[in-house]
């Protein structure tokens, strides 16, 4: 996909290699997470009365941002902006459309959902606590999805253009997916993990589309805080009646039904509509024309 004139520059930075080669930059950053992540559990493990291997799973985010600096930091000598959020003007809009994208594309499936009858309204909560809990979300995903996206579509994927531009794609989203995949137990089929798993990887791959459009991680980061704040909410607030249609509708995962799948292939042809006209209105204007192209 080619960048507009005058794009910024991370994606250019990220397909030249410094310091250290893709693939080691990937592992390094794999193994300093791992050995993070272990070494906090092991101190906090005694005093909550969890097993180990989830008290591990909650230390993993720790890890990755505590990865991330080291690897960008130390071994990379590089700033966090060059992955991906060099340009705030431009950031800004993107990031705000991404949100609203995200945010339509839930709205869509939850009225298809309730129209049909698959959605059900349940709320078990109290009203204070679950509006405590809608509130205290929006931060903590905004923080989880700059994270996220400077681990997966940042370090991850930026390393790896360098060799291929597919592989790169490939090799983090199919780790997103296997990341974020909730279990391997079948649960209302034995291919519902299959289905989370391909779901999961097919928006990791929405979401490094989006870095290779605008050079930038701020839509990514948008459609990211968006998607994962509506399927927490969806949790409080969404009841799936009719388990017979789960591979038609999904979960409350939102990515594990094929009516997911579709409602996330149009998203990505909203996002890519959007930002080629955005990029081709500065072209417009240089020529002479009008803002407004028909």
């Amino acid at each position: 996909m080619a960048q507009a004139a005058g794009s910024p520059k991370p994606l250019a930075h990220a397909l030249q290699p410094r310091a250290v080669s893709g693939w080691w930059s990937v592992i390094t950053f794999g193994l300093l997470t791992f050995a993070i992540s272990v070494l906090l559990s092991v101190i906090v493990w005694p005093f909550v009365g969890l097993p180990w291997w989830k008290v591990f799973r909650r230390c993993v985010s720790i890890g990755a941002a505590a990865s991330v600096l080291i690897c960008v930091k130390v071994l990379e000598r590089r700033t966090v902006r060059s992955y991906g959020f060099a340009d705030a003007g431009k950031g800004m809009r993107q990031l705000l459309f991404g949100v609203v994208l995200g945010a339509s594309t839930l709205a869509a499936m939850f009225g298809i959902g309730l129209w049909s009858g698959a959605y059900h309204v349940s709320i078990d909560e109290s009203p204070l606590k679950f509006w405590g809990t809608i509130i205290g979300l929006m931060p903590a995903m905004a923080l989880v999805s700059v994270l996220e996206e400077l681990v997966f579509r940042g370090v991850i994927l930026q390393r790896l253009i360098v060799y291929s531009r597919p592989v790169a794609m490939f090799v983090s989203s199919a780790l997103y997916a296997i990341v974020h995949l909730k279990t391997l137990a079948p649960t209302w089929s034995p291919w519902g993990p299959w289905f989370e798993l391909f779901g999961l990887f097919l928006f990791g791959m929405i979401l490094c589309v989006s870095f290779f459009l605008t050079g930038q991680l701020y839509l990514a980061v948008g459609l990211h805080a968006s998607l994962a704040y509506g399927a927490r909410v969806n949790k409080l607030l969404v009841e799936f009646p009719r388990p017979a249609l789960n591979w038609l509708i999904g979960t409350n995962r939102l990515v594990n039904g094929v009516m997911n799948w579709m409602a996330l292939l149009a998203m990505c042809g909203v996002m890519v509509w959007w930002v080629r006209s955005s990029q081709q209105q500065p072209k417009a204007r240089a020529f002479g024309i009008p803002r407004r192209v028909e």
